[in-house]
């Protein structure tokens, strides 16, 4: 038992030490993963504006492209008033001439508003462009202040990740488990040592039979009041002697 709380004791110490490189970094992969975030929604409106506009020409071209042919088969129309014999006739070609006006009128109406709106979508689309570029620019600094940061750690993290995990693989899944249900549970601190009688942790008074019992070093020990597990340091209690 005494092999397994020594090596929970350094568990902690190594995950202390983890911590510590990592508050080094700040908040920067935060900053990091929220900009890349902004930064994929920016570039996904920007392509669908893109394809929106791509959408209205290509509907601008045919709307011109039908007005032609309807201009043209009302010229033929006027040009067949000179020929016709008949009031009737006459009548049932004006009828034409006006159902093809009616059809290029709303055609035209169409280009107008199709037009009106390229123009915004054009604005805002640039707009948002210039935007993207002003994420992109800041995602790149910050990114690059991030891994300027993970190179000057990187030895000592990668130091540290080893031999956390040499010691996470001497202990079994029971023991494993409880340190770290306590670590998550209390702000990465699971084991604390008995400091003046007191917890290391939450800094309440253990009685004193309870601090024989945890000086044996011979068991499992747990504040009762935070639920941390409680180890002796005899180097420790002596200086605060």
């Amino acid at each position: 038992m005494q092999q397994i709380l020594k090596d929970l004791i350094e568990l902690q110490q190594l995950d202390i030490k983890m911590m510590e490189l990592e508050s080094l970094r700040g908040d920067l992969p935060l900053q990091v993963r929220e900009l890349e975030n902004k930064l994929n929604l920016a570039e996904k409106a920007v392509s669908e504006k893109e394809d929106s506009l791509k959408s209205l020409q290509m509907e601008r071209t045919t709307e011109e492209g039908e007005i032609a042919q309807f201009e043209n088969k009302r010229e033929k129309y006027k040009q067949q008033l000179f020929s016709v014999k008949s009031n009737r006739e006459y009548d049932a070609v004006t009828m034409e001439i006006e159902q093809v006006n009616t059809i290029v009128s709303d055609k035209e109406s169409r280009v107008l508003e199709i037009i009106d709106m390229v123009d915004d979508l054009s604005s805002t689309l640039e707009q948002d462009k210039k935007d993207f570029e002003v994420l992109k620019q800041e995602h790149e600094t910050k990114k690059t202040e991030l891994n300027k940061k993970i190179k000057e750690t990187e030895k000592d993290e990668a130091f540290l990740i080893d031999h956390i995990d040499k010691i996470r693989r001497r202990l079994n899944s029971r023991h494993l488990a409880v340190y770290d249900r306590i670590r998550k549970a209390k702000g990465g601190i699971a084991v604390v040592p008995v400091i003046r009688r007191s917890c290391g942790g939450c800094y309440k008074n253990i009685p004193p039979q309870k601090v024989l019992e945890i000086r044996k070093m011979d068991r499992i020990n747990f504040c009762e009041v935070c639920g941390r597990i409680l180890i002796w340091d005899d180097n420790l209690n002596e200086e605060n002697k």
